[in-house]
């Protein structure tokens, strides 16, 4: 029992230590004025520059923060597709399953394939158009699969890599 109590003690010192003396700090003072007065910035958590806008993140999110909004002016991506809606996510309802990354295609929603931090967005450096003049391969098994579930002019850049 008596052993319980000094380590009660000592721990509650050390605490007290640390807080007096601010050792062991990790974060800045601005930093923590930030947290206590719940004004610290949410980061990017859509890369608006990528998204294709296929709501894919939107219908596969389990608790619906993400909510499609519709852009102002369209844009056009490829030949014959139109971007007209990204994704925002609520950070209230989100609860960072990061199902919304699993499913992006271009890994615009919460960064990149295999990130560092699910969080970290970062600047994207190249352009969607950029990113879909990429030649495209798959096997021919995926190619019949993906025949019947896509129009023509998009399997054939699937075939061959170029557009007719």
């Amino acid at each position: 029992m008596i052993t319980f109590l000094r380590l009660m003690l000592e721990g509650a010192y050390r605490n007290f230590a640390r807080i007096v003396n601010k050792a062991d700090r990790a974060t800045s003072i601005e930093i923590r004025r930030k947290v206590v007065t719940l004004s610290v910035p949410p980061l990017d958590t859509v890369l608006d520059e990528t998204c294709i806008g296929c709501s894919g993140c939107y219908n596969v999110c389990p608790t619906k923060a993400i909510t499609m909004v519709p852009l102002e002016r369209p844009v056009e991506i490829v030949e014959g597709y139109m971007k007209t809606q990204v994704p925002r996510i609520d950070l209230e309802k989100c609860v960072y399953c990061l199902n919304c990354h699993d499913i992006c295609p271009i890994y615009s929603v919460f960064g990149e394939a295999a990130p560092i931090h699910g969080r970290d967005v970062g600047t994207p450096h190249m352009t969607i158009q950029e990113i879909l003049k990429k030649p495209v391969r798959a096997p021919p098994e995926t190619i019949e699969q993906l025949s019947k579930l896509i129009p023509v002019e998009s399997l054939a850049l699937i075939k061959g890599g170029e557009r007719k």
